[in-house]
């Protein structure tokens, strides 16, 4: 551990009154850096929560056969750690973003690009790491450490809501499948218990943040009207108003995305 030391210039009031007897921190540095780094050592030795669980992909079972791909057509996946004691019948179904791929016309340029990455193909995600919310660990997340939790890897570049196919610049096919998508990744999850719900939470940041206000209602009707279900988008509202420049960039972005994944409606 590094200790940030203060050297007083000639003209320091710490130089020109320091009084007799005055001890430097300098002298001290030596010896205070090695019982913090002891101290620091200590902790770390005796800290009893484990590192965060490191979960590993699940693919959508028949996706091809339903239609619910990703832009290059391989499966959709999702991460599901299954709950525990008082949390085993409560789940959270939190939703990837990611922006968009989109443009003002109905070139796939932006989406070419994605389905080369995890953003776009499943054969390119990997294990992720469970923290956060979505950590099993009482005392860094008392809400909702031992619930199911699911998390939905987000490859179709729409927010889980295109239907529609297109051709990549390199002339292959592109699935614009996130609305198939949705629906069969929670009838899935349906299927592995979720139906025997006692409470249920829709979450997602930007992207996915939309996705969770365009799904809520959806998501509400799949269970019991007795069951509380909550969605909480966070950061997936964008306002339709003038950037800086005087143009409005959100509606640039979501008009493309309408153009190629919803067939222009």
């Amino acid at each position: 551990m590094a200790i940030a030391e203060h050297t007083p210039s000639s003209s320091s009031p710490f130089r020109q009154h320091r009084p007799t007897g005055w001890v430097t921190f300098t002298a001290a540095t030596p010896l205070l850096a090695l019982q913090l780094a002891l101290l620091a050592a200590l902790v770390m030795a005796t800290d009893p929560s484990p590192s965060p669980e490191l979960v590993e992909l699940t693919l959508l079972t028949g996706a091809r056969e339903k239609g619910a791909v990703c832009l290059d057509g391989s499966p959709p996946g999702y991460h599901l750690q299954r709950g525990f004691g008082s949390g085993s019948h409560s789940w959270i179904v939190y939703l990837q973003g990611g922006a968009w791929c989109s443009s003002n016309t109905t070139d796939t340029e932006t989406c070419s690009e994605r389905k080369m990455t995890a953003y776009g193909s499943s054969k390119l995600m990997g294990a992720v790491t469970f923290d956060g919310i979505f950590r099993n660990q009482q005392p860094q997340n008392p809400d909702f450490y031992n619930w199911n939790k699911v998390y939905v890897r987000y490859c179709d570049g729409a927010s889980f809501s295109g239907d529609a196919e297109g051709e990549a610049q390199d002339g292959t096919k592109l699935f614009f499948r996130g609305s198939r998508i949705w629906d069969a990744v929670v009838d899935e999850l349906m299927g592995k218990g979720m139906d025997a719900a006692e409470q249920a939470l829709l979450a997602g940041c930007s992207a996915g943040g939309l996705a969770t206000l365009l799904h809520c209602d959806d998501f509400r009707a799949r269970f019991p009207q007795e069951v509380p279900v909550k969605c909480l988008p966070d950061g997936g509202f964008f306002l339709d108003i003038k950037d800086l420049s005087g143009e409005r960039h959100m509606r640039s972005v979501f008009s493309g995305v309408v153009q190629l994944q919803l067939g222009g409606i």
